[in-house]
């Protein structure tokens, strides 16, 4: 599936405002997710990149290590939804 504009991923704009909001770059991102996963997921920028404009899928083990790296809710991450 895709959304209305061709993408493979809801989460990426989100991904992007928060990582925004925390003033990182993608790499001191992905220095983050490893982190937050003890190395068992250490993305290259360029996996960031890809997520944030919607052309990678991303998994649901991924959602939680984004939303860890983030501070952030997984929730919200998937639905924008504050609760």
């Amino acid at each position: 599936m895709r959304t209305q504009d061709g993408k493979l991923n809801q989460v990426g704009l989100r991904i992007h405002e928060r990582r925004t909001v925390l003033a990182m770059t993608q790499d001191e991102f992905c220095a983050r997710i490893a982190s937050a996963t003890e190395a068992q997921w250490v993305p290259a920028w360029q996996d960031i990149s890809r997520i944030e404009n919607g052309s990678r899928l991303v998994s649901d083990l991924e959602i939680l290590a984004l939303a860890k790296a983030l501070e952030c809710r997984p929730g919200w991450l998937l639905t924008g939804d504050a609760a």
